[in-house]
């Protein structure tokens, strides 16, 4: 009589490389989805942060503009060379040097202290011609700017045409001091600063372009002291 043989109790040596090969595998899938969720996650959460620091950013800039003044002791009051905006503005303290300004593609924010008395103003303002020494204390509003234009509205225009929308850096923002008589060269023609009614500001970022526009107050006169 044969006894049947009884094959002993476990999982053999193939049986658990195979277990662990599946589960090895299992567990790849599972942190490559854990990992795509958690850059998801990164990303929008940069995205909020980026959206929230350009809000507030534009928030302080459509302030600034609504307090700015003719000083009577700048060039003028809306300055723009191309990456850098100057105006001054009223504060509670006094009169204050604000820049807007694009350096190393970012987009930055610079005040002066209060003051009372122009010449402190105007030093502040030869002052802040080398951005190195003023650089310090300067707040990065946005990162990752492109290309930083300043616009203003042309008021000759509006009850024309509407708003004409001037480079700040173009002649377009003058009108004649005088009528010209026939045949007078442009460039023999006196012109007077014209106050703009608006300003507009654009931003080029990776996103695309961002545009903000202000109505500027009038600026009436500061009395020099």
């Amino acid at each position: 009589m044969s006894r049947a043989r009884v094959r002993p109790a476990g999982f053999t040596l193939i049986e658990v490389m195979v277990a662990l090969l599946i589960m090895a595998i299992l567990a790849g899938l599972a942190f490559r989805g854990i990992d795509a969720l958690a850059r998801a996650k990164d990303a929008a959460l940069a995205s909020t942060d980026r959206t929230l620091k350009m809000n507030t950013g534009m928030s302080q800039f459509e302030y600034d503009m609504s307090q700015v003044v003719d000083s009577k002791v700048l060039p003028r009051p809306i300055m723009f060379d191309g990456a850098t905006l100057r105006v001054a503005r009223r504060s509670p303290a006094g009169l204050q040097l604000v820049l807007w300004t694009l350096q190393d593609h970012r987009w930055q924010r610079w005040a002066s202290p209060a003051y009372i008395h122009m010449t402190d103003l105007t030093d502040a303002w030869m002052r802040s011609q080398q951005w190195g020494a003023i650089s310090g204390s300067a707040v990065t509003v946005l990162e990752n700017v492109d290309d930083f234009q300043v616009y203003v509205c042309n008021p000759a225009t509006i009850a024309t045409s509407g708003c004409s929308w001037n480079n700040v850096q173009s002649t377009q923002g003058a009108a004649p001091a005088v009528a010209p008589l026939a045949g007078t060269p442009a460039s023999a023609v006196p012109v007077t600063s014209v106050q703009p009614n608006g300003i507009r500001i654009l931003l080029k970022v990776p996103e695309g372009e961002i545009t903000r526009e202000r109505e500027l107050p009038r600026f009436g006169g500061i009395p020099a002291t």
